[in-house]
């Protein structure tokens, strides 16, 4: 108590979760998680898509802020890479709200936006211990990215090891080809080597003890993807392809200074 009195005295913040406000007449309805990261430029640092002074942040491959926004993608033989500022976090205090950047479908225009998606419990293919434990936790996500393979209600998850998806520049960022499924990525392979069967427990536990060390590993020399590939394991339990409803809020400003 003594602590916080003086801490509220002297001006100095304390980690909590941020405010966060719905939009009015904004974007709602239900869908599912799934996961990726491709390396790519975000289609969201494109003037054209995004509009001018909107754009998402691009890097090289040394994770400088590039400011051309005509700078071409890594995917496209370029040298314009996703920030690694836009890994999922959490902040202390907050234990049921994560934070996170995600694609969203090709036809939207909806770039910097925000939305809540509120876990229900299930999952898209298979509903396990994972998925129940997720139940009730929420992922404020900001759009940065599109995809056309993306379909209404869901919401594309940026998450180191999620998948490369179509695309694939991260051999020069991460150092390694070594990223798992192509769909699904390191949280696939470990679905696939602990398998299906057995007690809702054992495979909770496994699929996360599992995640953990291919994060780690493959992580290994980047701190910053490795704990963007521990938002997978720790806060969102090793659930694949997890069922939400969204709605549409203002962008809390931990997002917006990472966008």
């Amino acid at each position: 108590m003594k602590v916080l009195l003086l801490c509220i005295l002297i001006g100095f913040s304390i980690n909590a979760c941020p405010s966060i406000t719905y939009v009015s007449g904004g974007m709602s309805g239900s869908g599912f998680a799934s996961r990726y990261w491709d390396c790519c430029k975000p289609s969201c640092s494109w003037t054209e898509n995004a509009g001018k002074g909107n754009e998402a942040r691009e890097c090289d491959v040394n994770q400088k802020v590039l400011t051309d926004k005509t700078t071409t993608s890594i995917c496209d033989s370029g040298t314009s890479y996703t920030c690694l500022s836009q890994y999922p976090f959490t902040l202390n205090g907050c234990d049921n709200i994560g934070f996170a950047f995600a694609a969203v479908p090709g036809d939207t225009k909806v770039c910097g936006r925000c939305f809540e998606l509120t876990f229900t419990g299930e999952g898209k293919y298979e509903t396990k211990l994972n998925h129940q434990k997720l139940k009730g936790k929420k992922l404020i996500v900001m759009a940065s990215n599109i995809g056309y393979d993306v379909d209404g209600g869901q919401f594309d998850v940026m998450i180191p090891g999620g998948g490369v998806g179509i695309f694939n520049g991260c051999a020069n960022l991460f150092d390694t080809s070594n990223l798992g499924a192509q769909y699904g990525g390191l949280l696939s392979d470990c679905e696939t080597s602990v398998g299906y069967d057995g007690t809702d427990e054992d495979i909770y536990k496994k699929r996360k003890e599992c995640l953990v060390k291919k994060c780690a590993t493959v992580f290994a020399k980047k701190a910053s993807a490795k704990m963007g590939c521990l938002f997978l394991a720790n806060f969102m339990e090793a659930a694949g392809n997890p069922l939400h409803t969204f709605k549409e809020v203002n962008c809390p400003e931990e997002l917006k200074k990472r966008y």
